[in-house]
């Protein structure tokens, strides 16, 4: 057994111990995924709360490396998002770095009369009864998962059982699981480095601490969203400068919560990636030194597509937090 891995077993029994929560390892529900740890904790409030850390062969406790956590969106889980296979685990593989797969709680709630019961992350608008502002009431008797503390005493274990540079802890998600990266980008900005996201929205319910740390953003969506159709428009888009007039009502609040000025002032560049066309509109405050990049992709609907990880991998391995 690596060094390391005898530190991982010996902290858990501690952490338990010290703080009356629960960290459990199990192991792999597939043999052949041998780098994969299923985890459990138990919050404050006593949510048993779950997330697979895959931890690549050349990781050892030598090295210090980066962690990318992956959101996975409504009535998904941790282990949808783990197990397909061109997404972040083989890019772990690929590039060494720790990758971590959380699940979210079974929510019952009120979408546009509808009510529904799936995996919710509390990203914002779930749990707020203002429906014009995009709240999402919970059914009567149910509790608000506390997401905040669940990340909060994930990234506390991986700082404190894996060799994880904590300058380089990055958030990925799609569509909801994109709003509660957004969630965390706002609140939690002095732990993560960067945020790229896809398929999301920000909650007009979360506020940014004064205080906090400037944070930069990829933003992506593909052309073909139906999130774009649910905001009247006509897709697939055709990539052009002026679809910054459709796209402002999902643009402006990132730009106002991060103090990045208004819709009007961008600079816009057309690419093209993995052989899309792509639109860009780059928003920076030079003075604070963070920026949001809203990037429009030709082809792509609303899944969290494979030909995101590597612009977003790459996107990650040019910001840190010092």
């Amino acid at each position: 057994m690596a060094k390391w891995e005898s530190f991982v077993l010996v902290s858990i029994f501690i952490l338990a111990s010290l703080s009356g929560c629960l960290s459990d390892k199990t192991s792999p529900v597939d043999e052949n995924q041998s780098n994969s740890e299923y985890r459990k904790l138990v919050t404050s409030e006593g949510e048993e709360r779950k997330f697979i850390v895959t931890v690549p062969d050349s990781v050892n406790e030598s090295n210090s490396v980066p962690v990318v956590i992956v959101i996975h969106g409504t009535n998904s889980s941790g282990q949808i998002f783990h197990d397909k296979p061109d997404l972040w685990v083989p890019k772990a593989e690929q590039e060494g770095f720790i990758v971590v797969h959380p699940t979210a709680l079974v929510h019952c709630y009120i979408d546009n009369g509808n009510e529904k019961t799936v995996t919710k992350w509390s990203f914002g608008d779930l749990g707020q009864n203002d429906t014009e502002m995009g709240g999402l009431p919970l059914c009567e008797g149910q509790t608000l998962a506390n997401d905040l503390e669940f990340f909060d005493m994930m990234v506390d274990i991986l700082k404190t059982e894996y060799p994880v540079d904590e300058n380089r802890i990055y958030v990925t998600g799609n569509s909801n699981g994109a709003g509660m990266g957004l969630r965390l980008a706002a609140e939690r900005s002095d732990v993560f480095a960067a945020i790229a996201v896809n398929a999301g929205a920000q909650s007009l319910f979360i506020e940014k601490p004064d205080d906090s740390r400037p944070i930069s953003i990829l933003f992506t969506v593909g052309a073909k969203d139906h999130l774009l159709a649910d905001m009247g428009l006509s897709v697939p888009l055709v990539i052009n400068e002026s679809l910054i007039n459709d796209l402002s009502p999902l643009i402006q609040p990132l730009l106002t919560l991060h103090s990045l000025g208004n819709a009007s002032d961008y600079i816009y560049t057309e690419t093209t990636y993995q052989s899309r066309l792509t639109g860009q509109y780059l928003f920076e405050n030079n003075s604070n030194g963070n920026s949001l990049r809203f990037t429009v992709i030709e082809g792509l609907g609303h899944p969290y597509n494979p030909d995101l990880v590597p612009g977003f991998w790459n996107y990650f391995s040019t910001h840190s937090l010092n």
